[in-house]
């Protein structure tokens, strides 16, 4: 088994499945967060949110141009986003139990794949990214998975979530300007010469 996706599409840079990756761990805390079971939330109702919102999120990040390496290849049903042009999916599952029916690729995502065929034995690899994590846990580990036609992982790489930095966000963005206060003038305090002489006197 593989361990690196770059290694068999190089098109599967490093830096942009950790950009992904980040920006679901993200997404999925967000919607935990606001995850409220008193009021009727439930696991398949947290499930549905989660994929909505990193699906939104992906197909934002796509228009914004800002990954230009980023696009979508099938907007519903079987979402499919591409890397460089390879086809990839998400998922929240325990890599070796992904589920049957996510193998099966998009008409899209088959046809895309078919594009790199003839110059790459490994054009026909169902790529996912997946969160490896209880469905009301944050994220504990990530992985970009490739499998073949048999549901056979062919490589698997954890991404590193460690190496991501936390991320800030402004609660207000009309702060008060700071207001800039002069440094207070040192006084020196005289004593008179007579007070002195008494002084000495004693």
């Amino acid at each position: 088994m593989h361990e690196e996706p770059w290694k068999l599409a190089p098109q599967l840079k490093r830096e942009y499945i950790q950009d992904l990756a980040y920006l679901l761990v993200q997404v999925r805390g967000e919607v935990i967060d606001r995850h409220e079971p008193e009021l009727g939330d439930t696991r398949l109702s947290l499930g549905m949110r989660a994929y909505e919102c990193c699906r939104t999120r992906i197909k934002s990040k796509s228009h914004e141009g800002e990954w230009p390496w980023l696009n979508i290849i099938t907007d519903n049903g079987r979402f499919t986003f591409s890397i460089e042009g390879i086809p990839v999916r998400f998922s929240r599952n325990d890599p070796q139990y992904l589920p049957d029916r996510k193998i099966i690729p998009s008409h899209e995502g088959y046809e895309q794949m078919c594009l790199f065929e003839q110059n790459n034995d490994f054009a026909h690899i169902r790529w996912f990214l997946i969160i490896d994590t209880p469905y009301d846990t944050a994220a504990e580990h990530a992985y970009f998975v490739g499998y073949n036609e048999f549901k056979e992982i062919v490589c698997k790489w954890e991404i590193p979530l460690s190496d991501q930095l936390p991320v800030m966000s402004i609660v207000d963005k009309n702060q008060p300007q700071a207001v800039k206060t002069p440094p207070a003038k040192a006084k020196l305090k005289l004593v008179s010469k007579q007070k002195d002489k008494n002084e000495n006197d004693r």
